[in-house]
């Protein structure tokens, strides 16, 4: 063998676990981007059916609607009793439900117990 072979076999021997460590990253780093892009192409897959099959409707320009409409809409909700409407009057009979507060309770006590005397 020639000292240049010589010397180009000791190079590769020296360089061989570095090169190896090289090698590894590389294909995780590989096997990480196909994962993602296939990932990615699945989502997009799927959001296309979805679309077109109409199970998904993308958001619209924003609608404006003036006080007066959304009062309506309110009142249109409370009308068919809707829960999730705040600011509701209660009615009577939740009013009847509640328990009454301490004063209620210690001012009729006191009164019982001199209506007893």
């Amino acid at each position: 063998m020639s000292q240049a072979k010589v010397d180009q076999y000791k190079k590769e021997k020296y360089n061989r676990k570095h090169n190896k460590k090289n090698r590894t990253i590389r294909k995780v780093l590989i096997r990480i981007a196909v994962a993602l892009a296939v990932v990615a192409f699945v989502i997009y897959l799927g959001y296309s059916v979805a679309v077109s099959t109409g199970l998904y409707t993308p958001p619209t320009s924003p609608v404006t609607l003036s006080q007066t409409e959304l009062e309506s809409l309110r009142q249109n909700l409370i009308n068919q009793n809707d829960p999730n409407v705040k600011g509701v009057e209660t009615t009577a009979a939740a009013e009847m439900t509640t328990v009454p507060n301490s004063e209620e309770t210690t001012v009729s006590a006191d009164e019982n117990t001199t209506a007893a005397k």
